[in-house]
C-alpha cells in the first residue's frame, strides 16, 4: 500500500475510481437538499385539531399563500377568531402575528355574541404535515388531555380523558 492511498478514506478512493457513483451520489444529495429547502409550499392550507382538547376546544387555522392567516378557536362557551400575517423561519416554525384592529363602539350583545377577535401571537412547529403548538415556556406540546378513542368498558360506557397526541392536521376545505 502506498502512502498516497493511505491518506484518503476508502469512500474517497472508491469515488475516484467510479465516476458514475460520484454523479449518482451528488444527484441524491441535491434532491434531498432541494426537498428540505423548498418544502415551505407544503405548509399552506387548512388545519384543524385532530381531537377536541379537554373534550371541548377545537382550533382551526387557514394559512394562505400570501402569508396571511385566518384563526378560529372555539369550545364550550368560548369563541376566538382573528386574522393576520405569519412568518416561517428556517426551523419550520410558523409564527402567527395578529392584526390589531381599531376598537369600535359595540353594544353589550355584540360583544357577548361575536367572540373575541383579538388573539395573541402564537407559534407552531411544522412537522410531517402537522402543526404542533408551542407552550409559553418555549417547548413543543405533543401530548395533552383529550378523550380516549376507547370506551371505559370493552363495548359500553363513557369515553374517558387521557393523554393523547394533540396537533393540527392538514385537511381539505
Amino acid at each position: 500500500m502506498s502512502s498516497s492511498n493511505s491518506r484518503y478514506p476508502i469512500v474517497v478512493q472508491k469515488l475516484k475510481k467510479q465516476p458514475e457513483l460520484k454523479k449518482s451520489l451528488l444527484l441524491i444529495i441535491i434532491i434531498i437538499f432541494s426537498n428540505n429547502l423548498f418544502g415551505q409550499g407544503k405548509i399552506f392550507g387548512y388545519y384543524t385539531s385532530n381531537v377536541a382538547e379537554l373534550g371541548f376546544f377545537v382550533t382551526k387555522i387557514k394559512l394562505n399563500k400570501d402569508y396571511t392567516f385566518e384563526y378560529e378557536f372555539s369550545g364550550d362557551l368560548i369563541n376566538q377568531t382573528g386574522n393576520g400575517i405569519y412568518e416561517i423561519n428556517n426551523r419550520n416554525e410558523v409564527l402567527l402575528k395578529s392584526e390589531n384592529e381599531k376598537e369600535e363602539e359595540k353594544t353589550v350583545a355584540e360583544l357577548l355574541s361575536s367572540g373575541n377577535s383579538k388573539i395573541e401571537n402564537k407559534k407552531y412547529k411544522y412537522q410531517n404535515g402537522k402543526l404542533f403548538a408551542f407552550h409559553l415556556d418555549g417547548y413543543v406540546v405533543k401530548r395533552g388531555q383529550a378523550y380516549s378513542r376507547h370506551k371505559k368498558f370493552l363495548f359500553w360506557g363513557e369515553r374517558y380523558l387521557t393523554k393523547r397526541r394533540i396537533y393540527l392536521k392538514k385537511r381539505t376545505e
